[in-house]
C-alpha cells in the first residue's frame, strides 16, 4: 500500500492576461500550498485490471468522470500495467472551492502510482502527464510556492516558505471554474502587474503581500454568487488582513495570525459556512 497527501493551494495573485487560440486563458499567478490536505491510499488489485475509487464523500456521480479515475486509467494503459488499483480518498478539502482539491487528488495519485509500480518518473515527467488533465496539476505535483504563467503549467519556483496562519471560509457553494472563465469580458479586464506581489513573496514581506493580493476573477464570481462577495467584505470589516477569494471561488481566505480575529470569524461563520484554520505549507 502507498499513501499520499494531496495539498490544497490558494492564489495570492491571479491576473487573466487574455484568451488563447486554444480557448483557454493566459494567466499570471502566484500560488501557495497549504497544510490542509486530503489523504489518499493506493493498493494493487492483483487478480484483475480494474480501477476502484472510494471516498468518504461523493466526488462525482459517475466514477469515470472523476479526474482521479482518468489519470489512473492513463497511467495503467501508458505503462502497460497488467494489474488494477484500488484508490481510497479521504476528503478534507472542500469541493468546487477554488482550492485545487481535484487537481491535488490527481497529482497525489500520479505520485502514488509512480511509487506503487516503481515507474521511476521524475516530478517533471509527472507534471507533463498531469498537464493533459488539468492546468493546476503540475503545481500540485510539486507543492511549492511559485509564479505560474500560461494556463498555469509554466512554473517558476520561489525558494522560500511563507509562515502564517490562513483562515478559509467556504460558503458551501460549488463554483464551476468553466462557467466563471466563460463569462470573462476581456474588454473590461483590469491589468495589474505582478511585480509587487513577487517582491513581497521573495522577501517574505507580509505587509506587501497582503497589500498586493489580487484576483481578476472576483468580479465575475461575485456577480454569479453575491454571497461570496458579502463574505469578503464582512471579513474586511472585521479588520482581517490579506482577504481574497481563491481561484474561481468560492473560498475566501485571510492571511491572519491575530487569535481574537480568528476566533471572531469562527463564531460568526461556523454555523453557516465551513471554516478551516490552516497554515502555509
Amino acid at each position: 500500500m502507498v499513501k499520499e497527501k494531496a495539498y490544497a493551494k490558494i492564489n495570492l495573485f491571479l491576473n487573466v492576461v487574455g484568451k488563447r487560440v486554444d480557448g483557454f486563458h493566459n494567466l499570471e499567478m502566484i500560488m501557495a500550498p497549504l497544510k490542509l490536505h486530503d489523504e489518499i491510499r493506493m493498493k494493487k488489485i492483483l487478480d484483475k485490471k480494474e480501477i476502484k475509487i472510494s471516498s468518504n464523500i461523493e466526488i462525482t456521480k459517475n466514477t469515470h468522470d472523476n479526474i482521479v479515475y482518468k489519470v489512473a486509467k492513463f497511467v495503467l494503459n501508458e505503462f502497460e500495467i497488467k494489474t488494477g488499483v484500488d484508490i481510497t480518498i479521504h476528503k478534507k478539502i472542500p469541493m468546487g472551492a477554488g482550492l485545487a482539491g481535484g487537481s491535488a487528488n490527481a497529482a497525489a495519485v500520479l505520485r502514488g502510482l509512480n511509487r506503487l509500480y516503481k515507474l521511476n518518473l521524475s516530478l517533471e515527467d509527472m507534471a507533463k502527464i498531469g498537464e493533459k488533465f488539468g492546468a493546476d496539476i503540475p503545481f500540485c505535483i510539486y507543492n511549492k510556492l511559485c509564479i505560474a504563467k500560461g494556463k498555469g503549467e509554466d512554473l517558476l519556483f520561489v525558494n522560500t516558505k511563507l509562515k502564517s496562519k490562513v483562515i478559509l471560509v467556504y460558503p458551501d457553494i460549488n463554483v464551476s471554474t468553466k462557467q466563471v472563465f466563460s463569462k470573462i469580458d476581456e474588454e473590461n479586464l483590469i491589468k495589474i502587474k505582478i511585480n509587487d506581489m513577487s517582491q513581497g513573496v521573495y522577501n517574505r514581506n507580509y505587509e506587501l503581500i497582503t497589500r498586493s493580493l489580487y484576483n481578476s476573477l472576483e468580479n465575475v464570481t461575485f456577480e454569479l454568487y453575491p454571497k461570496i462577495k458579502e463574505i469578503k467584505h464582512q471579513l474586511l470589516d472585521f479588520g482581517l488582513k490579506g482577504v481574497l477569494m481563491s481561484g474561481s471561488g468560492s473560498t475566501v481566505f485571510a492571511i491572519e495570525n491575530n487569535r481574537q480575529k480568528i476566533k471572531q470569524v469562527k463564531e460568526v461563520y461556523e454555523e453557516k459556512c465551513t471554516v478551516i484554520l490552516t497554515r502555509f505549507k
